[in-house]
C-alpha cells in the first residue's frame, strides 16, 4: 500500500471511530452497570449486552457456559486464516470502599468514564465492539477472520474464562492480542514473569499462654523461617525487558487468642520470577530452607504449591509488535515499546497453545482495581482506530 492510500485509510478509520464515540462511551455504561464482580462473576448480565450488540448487526456467536451465568461470548467476522482474536474480561474485582458515586451506575466525568471495570476491563471491550462494527461493515474485504471474545473468571484464575475456552470448547487463533495491560498504549507485553503461590503451615502445639513453655509456638516458628525466605537467591535475577524477580509475603493467619499458645500458622507469598529460571528450582531451595529451620528449632512444616503460571515469551520480532508499533504511530504519533510484565495476562493461556499473543492496550496502569476506577474516552476512541487498522493489515 503507497502512503497515499495508506494515509487515506488512517483517516478514514479515524473518522469512523470518531464518529463511533457516542457509542462507545454508552457501550462502556452499560457494560459497567452490568454488576459482574468475581466473586460470584454473573457475567451473563454482560454478556447479554454483547449479544444484544452481535444480533443487531449479524454477527455469528456462541456462547459458552461451564457454570450457571459464569458466560463466555465468542463473535466472529470473516472467514478462514488467519485468525485474529481479542479477548477483554467481563468480570471485574470487587468494588471495595471510599467511592464517592456508585462503582455501579457509570458516571462521566472530564472526559473520563468512571466504574468499577471502566479500565480493567469494560471500557476496552467496548471499544472492540465498536471495531467489531467496522469490521462487519468492511467483512468483504477480509480474507480471514476476526474473533471478539468476552470472557469470564479473569480476575480469578480464567478456569472459567479464556482457559475454559481454548482447552474445553475448541476456540483456536494464528494470533492474539489482549487488551489488558493498560500503559496508555505505550506498551506491548511480550514476555511475562512466572508466578508461583505458596502456602506454608507451621505445625506447634497449644497450650495455656501463661505456660508457653508446655506448647509449641507455631508463629514464632514461622518468623526465622519467613526471613529466611525473604533473602531467598533466585538462580535469574536479571532480563534484558523485566525488573527483578520479587518475594511477597501476602497473608498470614493464625491464633485466637493472647492467651493461647497457637498450633498453627499459615503463610501465603507470592513469588514472580523471570523467564529461565523454574519453579521446581524455586520449590526445592525453599524446601532446603525449611529443613534448615526445622532442624534449629524443633519446628515442623508443610509446604504447599497453590498455583504456578509459568513465564512466556514471544519473539520480538513476530508480527504483531511490527503491526502495533507502527499503527500506534501513525494514530497517536509515538511507538510503542515491547517490554515485560511482572503481572500477569491470558497471554500466558494461548502462548502455551501455540498462538502468538500480545498485551496492548489503553489505561493508566495505577487505575485497575483502585477506588473511582476510570478510563479516558479519548483513548478509547484511538485504540478502536489502532485496532481496526491493525486488523485489517492482518486479515486483508
Amino acid at each position: 500500500m503507497n502512503n497515499s492510500s495508506s494515509n487515506n485509510l488512517v483517516n478514514r478509520v479515524k473518522n469512523y471511530m470518531q464518529n463511533e464515540e457516542k457509542e462507545i462511551v454508552d457501550l462502556t455504561c452499560k457494560l459497567i452497570n452490568a454488576r459482574t464482580e468475581n466473586p460470584p462473576g454473573d457475567e451473563i448480565l454482560a454478556v447479554r449486552i454483547v449479544e444484544d450488540f452481535f444480533q443487531s448487526l449479524r454477527i455469528p456467536y456462541k456462547i459458552f457456559e461451564k457454570v450457571k451465568n459464569r458466560a463466555n461470548i465468542v463473535g466472529y467476522i470473516g472467514k478462514g486464516s488467519p485468525a485474529l482474536l481479542v479477548a477483554c474480561h467481563l468480570d471485574v474485582v470487587p468494588a471495595g470502599d471510599d467511592w464517592k458515586r456508585n462503582p455501579f451506575d457509570a458516571w462521566i466525568e472530564n472526559g473520563r468514564i468512571y466504574g468499577r471495570g471502566a479500565s480493567d476491563n469494560k471500557g476496552q471491550m467496548a471499544s472492540m465492539m465498536a471495531v467489531a462494527r467496522f469490521l462487519k461493515e468492511n467483512e468483504s474485504r477480509l480474507k480471514g477472520q476476526f474473533i471478539l471474545a468476552g470472557v469470564a473468571d479473569e480476575e480469578r484464575g480464567s478456569t472459567l474464562g479464556l482457559e475454559y475456552l481454548v482447552n474445553e470448547c475448541g476456540i483456536k487463533a494464528d494470533y492474539a492480542i489482549i487488551p489488558d495491560v493498560a500503559h496508555n498504549m505505550q506498551l506491548i507485553d511480550v514476555t511475562e514473569k512466572g508466578a508461583l503461590f505458596l502456602e506454608i503451615t507451621s505445625h506447634g502445639k497449644q497450650a495455656h499462654g501463661s505456660r508457653p513453655e508446655t506448647g509449641i509456638n507455631a508463629i514464632w516458628n514461622m518468623i526465622p523461617l519467613l526471613e529466611r525466605i525473604k533473602q531467598l537467591k533466585f538462580q535469574k535475577t536479571s532480563h534484558p525487558l523485566h525488573t527483578p524477580p520479587t518475594f511477597n509475603l501476602g497473608s498470614i493467619q493464625s491464633g485466637t487468642a493472647p492467651n493461647i499458645v497457637p498450633a498453627l500458622c499459615k503463610a501465603q507469598i507470592d513469588i514472580r520470577y523471570l523467564p529461565d529460571d523454574s519453579a521446581d528450582n524455586i520449590v526445592n531451595n525453599i524446601k532446603n530452607i525449611i529443613k534448615e529451620v526445622e532442624a534449629q528449632y524443633s519446628a515442623k512444616f508443610d509446604l504447599r504449591v497453590i498455583s504456578n503460571q509459568i513465564p512466556t515469551v514471544v519473539p520480538i520480532d513476530n508480527p504483531l509488535v511490527g503491526l502495533i508499533s507502527k499503527h500506534t504511530l501513525a494514530v497517536l504519533g509515538t511507538r510503542p515499546q515491547p517490554k515485560g510484565m511482572s503481572g500477569a495476562t491470558v497471554t500466558k493461556q494461548l502462548i502455551q497453545k501455540g498462538i502468538i499473543a500480545v498485551g496492548f492496550g489503553p489505561g493508566d496502569e495505577t487505575e485497575a482495581h483502585a477506588t473511582n476506577e476510570s478510563i479516558n474516552i479519548k483513548e478509547l476512541v484511538d485504540f478502536a482506530q489502532i485496532m481496526s487498522l491493525i486488523a485489517l493489515d492482518i486479515l486483508s
